[in-house]
């Protein structure tokens, strides 16, 4: 594809276009893939809507550029060769200094092998078998492997580990890569087949499944362990031990479903009771809520009652013992880092809850003894607020907005925060919601200390001798955010997974972002514990990564009027442009970005995005469209392709600032008990101060909003007149109703968004009916004047289009300016293209004939 770039002459007025759908194809999405292991050569791929896509490798020094044609899936192999797979299920290994290229067909996907020693290739499944080859780096077969059920890579991908099964038999290989490639068998059997293969963390032994020959997929009845220090292997088969506890069943087909213990001495697998059909109650059909339900009647019915929830269970495999960890008590468990230990607890117990995860109360267990103890009540059940330290030292929890760790060796709880005068979690005046901690970037190792972040900064807590916080950097003086910006680790889905360790003796690449979101980079954390900065610019930077054997860097760059390009920084040079996308969009007129100030009617200091339009003249005045969703500053230097696919929601800012609009993002600070005032209140403090600072039309305005936007577009236009058109999509207008009402997509009631989630009324509906009926849009829609279109998807089960539908039903009652448009096999966010162009297409007709006075599309008359 060839673009014609205008080359600007000083003095010299450009030329510009105009912008229409026709040309929206023309954009791509730039992608950074990767850079060689020296930095000489980087992938990037560019993705179009029409899926004629192309990856690239440059070098960074030549700038001699590779394109493959619809390639996916690139990886460099040293800094001399690139393998990459292509459609139709090619791979292709191209050797970047000759130019020869090897191609294997029939390939579904590929891994590297030792460094990129060798090149792991998958073949296409046929009946649950596949194909796999090893080839050396000029495409020459070493090995060829046939038939295969199961296998895996090695932690540090120096090994292999693959279960086949032919008429003759079943057998489980390893192969270990090096300077020679050494093939090993664990086991063969004509009356077993194998599969579920799960290293050891330290990859010094595997552990998997087996079950008998006859039997059905994705059952298993035995469990093997296979150490390659003394290459014993180790067998438990539940249908001969006697320790197998009765009416239960392994359930261990998955990876998340076994483990092995880092000093080698335990196996852990999952077992769950026995599905005995002959109880299921049958009642023909009716289904029975019970008030005293734990769970909601979709949630058990759906999944299952608790009774039959997977257990875990401790093997010892040198002396055969056997111990259930999880009881029919407490059946859920969680291992500790050296998994000596595990809590334990009943999800369910503190059941019925109306918040959106329920409270636990934790039991540690004592794995060699059975020995089981109090250690939490009423804990949060929300993800990462209670982690295992890697090394099996600590508890790390949240709890009473403070970090806690509990210590093994002293069996002590200390509360490492309290004494910090900064909080860790987040201060908000405008949420219903616990205080969620800022969050965790992880452990050094041996489990020394603990890297934690407030609002701006990393702090260290050492566990040396007493518990000592101290900050990294210096964001908070300077209003920074600084976050772990990339971090490579094995961690796979199993159940001996560890938390992150950080090594901060070499440097730490950290992202850092203001405050306000104008300026953001990355520095380098050394050991020193100093910070050098790599990249920070008032644009929006992302996506870096590091050549593994140099200090070179890639990453994207892009601002609102500035397409994404890509930048390699080496060493201590400048940083370098490497790629430039979507060069097309220099023959446009983009518009500019700036972040405004207003303040709301209780004078809080509140920042919104303000757009311009394409080839925008100071002495004219424009329409200006306010999208609206919670915070929507910080998208100031995104950059936006133009598009009809918006996953339904209707609205691009690039589509509406060509068409000669400005576009107002204003963030939103809520009132709890009140979140349509004070939605009101912001969005018209934003709207009124763009009238004051830019040539807007006053009497041109529009207002869209999507989901918990679209509730605020409903609710805005019952109270003020300020808005020449509003589109409201998949919102909801009836407070009472949705509060008493089921969301389909969790299958739990919606009270929980009320009383402490978006929806921000901190109280139920039987405490404050009057708040809730005064912040319902229903029950002020015959104030409405303003003409609304609204759109829901037929299948949305996130917000019932019935809420909609009530909506219209009331405007349509009252004779107002309104159109409804459901859109059939949609859901809360539009997939379909075809739905996604036309809600495109819709609202632009919505607003260009309200807010510019063009042609009254057809769709628009009555029937």
């Amino acid at each position: 594809m060839l673009f014609l770039i205008t080359c600007p002459v000083i003095g010299q007025v450009r030329e510009t276009k105009q912008l229409t759908p026709a040309d929206y194809h023309l954009w791509s999405t730039l992608n950074a893939e990767g850079i060689s292991d020296q930095g000489k050569w980087v992938s990037y791929s560019l993705t179009y809507e029409s899926n004629l896509d192309t990856l690239f490798v440059k070098n960074t020094v030549t700038e001699q550029t590779v394109a493959f044609a619809k390639g996916f899936d690139g990886k460099f192999i040293g800094d001399d060769r690139f393998g990459y797979m292509l459609p139709e299920n090619r791979f292709q290994l191209k050797n970047l200094i000759t130019g020869k290229i090897k191609e294997v067909g029939q390939i579904q996907s590929f891994d590297l092998v030792n460094d990129g020693q060798y090149i792991l290739l998958y073949g296409n499944a046929n009946e649950g078998k596949s194909r796999m080859a090893i080839i050396n780096l000029n495409g020459d077969v070493i090995e060829m492997i046939e038939n295969v059920t199961s296998f895996t890579l090695s932690p540090k991908n120096d090994a292999l580990v693959y279960c086949a099964s032919d008429s003759i038999g079943a057998k489980v290989d390893l192969l270990q890569f090096g300077k020679k490639m050494v093939k090993t068998n664990i086991i063969k059997s004509n009356k077993k087949l194998f599969d579920n293969v799960v290293w050891q963390n330290k990859g010094n032994a595997i552990v998997f499944v087996g079950r008998s020959i006859d039997s059905k997929a994705f059952t298993a009845d035995a469990v093997l362990h296979y150490s390659f220090a003394d290459k014993q292997l180790f067998q438990y088969d539940t249908s001969l031990e006697k320790s197998w506890p009765k009416g239960m069943v392994l359930y261990a087909n998955f990876t998340s479903s076994l483990g092995i213990s880092d000093d080698g001495e335990r196996v852990f697998f999952k077992f769950r009771k026995a599905l005995d059909i002959s109880k299921i109650k049958n009642n023909a059909g009716v289904q029975i809520w019970n008030a005293a339900d734990k769970d909601l009647y979709p949630i058990w019915n759906k999944y299952g009652k608790s009774e039959y929830d997977p257990r875990l269970a401790v093997w010892w495999p040198k002396n055969g013992k056997l111990r259930a960890v999880g009881d029919t008590i407490h059946p859920a468990a969680i291992l500790n880092g050296d998994q000596k230990f595990a809590l334990v607890y009943d999800s369910d117990y503190n059941k019925p809850t109306f918040k959106f995860v329920a409270e636990i109360d934790y039991y540690l267990v004592e794995l060699e003894t059975g020995k089981k103890s109090p250690f939490l009540q009423k804990q949060s059940g929300i993800e990462n607020q209670l982690t295992m330290s890697p090394d099996g030292k600590y508890v790390l929890y949240f709890r009473d907005r403070n970090w806690w760790v509990y210590s093994f060796a002293t069996q002590t709880h200390t509360n490492i925060t309290l004494n910090i005068d900064v909080p860790f979690y987040g201060i908000s005046i405008d949420s219903t919601e616990e205080p969620k901690p800022y969050g965790q970037m992880g452990w050094t190792a041996n489990d020394a200390s603990l890297l934690l972040y407030d609002q701006y900064d990393i702090w260290e807590f050492s566990f040396d001798n007493k518990v000592i916080g101290k900050k990294l950097t210096k964001g908070r003086e300077q209003q920074h955010i600084f976050r772990l910006a990339m971090f490579k680790y094995w961690s796979p889905n199993i159940l001996t997974s560890k938390s992150k360790v950080i090594d901060l003796t070499n440097d730490v690449v950290l992202k850092v972002i203001t405050v306000d979101k104008d300026k953001s980079g990355y520095v380098c954390l050394n050991k020193n514990q100093k910070t050098q900065s790599l990249v920070f610019v008032p644009k929006w930077v992302s996506s870096i990564s590091k050549a593994n054997k140099k200090d070179s860097f890639m990453y994207l760059q892009e601002d609102y009027n500035e397409p994404p390009a890509i930048l390699i920084k080496k060493e201590n040079k400048s940083a370098k442009i490497i790629y430039k996308s979507n060069p097309q969009h220099n023959h446009y007129g983009w518009g500019d970005s700036k972040l405004i100030d207003y303040k709301n009617s209780k004078g809080i200091a509140i920042k919104g995005a303000l757009f311009y339009p394409f080839t925008y003249n100071p002495l004219q005045q424009y329409p200006m469209i306010v999208h609206i969703y919670e915070r929507k500053s910080g998208n100031i230097h995104r950059y936006a392709n133009p598009s009809l696919l918006n996953q339904g929601e209707g609205f691009n800012i690039s589509n509406y600032t060509s068409q000669g609009y400005f576009v107002l993002l204003p963030d939103i600070v809520y009132e709890v008990g009140n979140p349509g005032f004070s939605a009101a209140d912001c969005v018209i403090a934003a709207t009124k101060s763009a009238l004051e600072i830019a040539p807007v039309n006053k009497n041109r305005l529009g207002l869209i909003g999507g989901s918990f936007g679209g509730y605020e577009t409903n609710f805005i236009i019952t109270q003020t007149n300020l808005f020449a058109a509003a589109v409201a999509g998949a919102g909801i207008s009836d407070f009472s109703s949705n509060y008493l009402s089921v969301c389909w997509g969790d299958k739990k009631s919606n009270n929980w968004r009320f009383e402490h989630g978006q929806m921000r009324m901190g109280k139920t509906w039987f405490e404050d009916m009057e708040g809730y009926q005064k912040n319902s849009p229903i029950n002020a829609v015959e104030r409405v004047i303003t003409p609304l279109l609204s759109y829901t998807g037929e299948e949305d089960t996130q917000v019932n289009p019935y809420q909609t539908m009530e909506y219209y039903l009331a405007l349509r009652r009252l004779n107002k300016e309104h159109i409804m448009l459901i859109y059939p096999k949609e859901g809360h966010a539009f997939q379909g293209h075809d739905s996604q162009s036309d809600i495109s297409r819709r609202v632009s007709d919505w607003f260009g004939y309200y807010l510019k006075g063009e042609k009254k599309p057809n769709w628009f008359e009555p029937q």
